[in-house]
């Protein structure tokens, strides 16, 4: 083909016919400049194509990230609410001298107060792409804000958590090393609620023999207004990640159904 336009120009050229010439130099711009123009447009279809896959892929991936999030939450939620539910019943006895709950449902009812939610947070596909500067080629500049505040907001449920924690071990331990665990049997985690298997440990613990025959008086500390106070503010912040972690599953519910609904 080149050869052919190059023939055209010597013929042109040794026929010394300069108008025709011009107007076929002319055509030939004309024509290359259509050719660079389809060639630009065929390279940036390929890469809005490349582009529109890569961010289909991202939030399928995120997709997956968010379910897993929202499974997380699930398990949080019911973590927190059992934990109310025990504080509850702990502060119902503190309250009534003329109730008694006896060693061994005291034992159950104040084990699981000692565990701890770790907050975990599926955001590998976010970050990964955020720190590629993957974001920069995609359209849906929105979702990319919705998600960048979903993840950033999730330090609120860290601090709610350590919050919990802090008051434990600050808290509740140093009141209840001052007693005896004589308490613990096989049954003393059945209320426990923690993501690792917890039971081996009871069991093992019970199967320690104690030959001390100690008599241990659960109701001073039962009784004790420190106990009161404990009970009352491990509830206040157990509400309060409550709360967090109900605000974080509408957030990620509504971020399901937007990305399900626009792919």
């Amino acid at each position: 083909m080149i050869k052919f336009f190059r023939h055209i120009r010597q013929n042109l050229i040794m026929e010394n016919k300069s108008g025709k010439y011009l107007k076929y130099a002319l055509g030939e711009i004309i024509l290359v400049v259509i050719g660079i123009l389809i060639a630009l447009q065929i390279n940036n279809w390929n890469e809005n194509r490349k582009a529109k896959a890569s961010e289909d892929n991202f939030f399928e991936n995120v997709l997956l990230d968010l379910e897993k999030d929202e499974a997380k939450l699930d398990y949080y939620y019911e973590f927190h609410s059992k934990r109310i539910d025990y504080l509850d019943t702990l502060l119902t006895y503190v309250r009534n001298p003329n109730l008694s709950m006896g060693i061994d449902k005291f034992g159950m009812y104040v084990e699981p107060l000692f565990y701890s939610a770790n907050p975990t947070n599926y955001s590998n596909t976010f970050e990964s792409a955020k720190s590629m500067g993957t974001f920069n080629n995609f359209k849906e500049k929105e979702r990319l804000k919705a998600l960048s505040q979903y993840y950033s907001d999730f330090v609120l449920i860290e601090q709610a958590f350590s919050s919990i924690l802090r008051f434990v071990e600050t808290q509740f331990e140093p009141l209840m090393y001052t007693l005896p665990e004589g308490y613990m049997t096989e049954a003393t985690g059945n209320l426990v609620i923690n993501e690792e298997d917890v039971k081996d440990f009871y069991i093992k613990i019970a199967s320690i023999k104690d030959y001390r025959n100690l008599s241990i008086d659960y109701e001073k500390i039962l009784r004790t207004p420190i106990m009161e106070n404990y009970l009352i503010g491990d509830m206040g912040r157990t509400y309060n990640a409550l709360g967090k972690i109900t605000a974080r599953q509408a957030m990620v519910k509504s971020l399901k159904e937007k990305i399900k609904y626009d792919h």
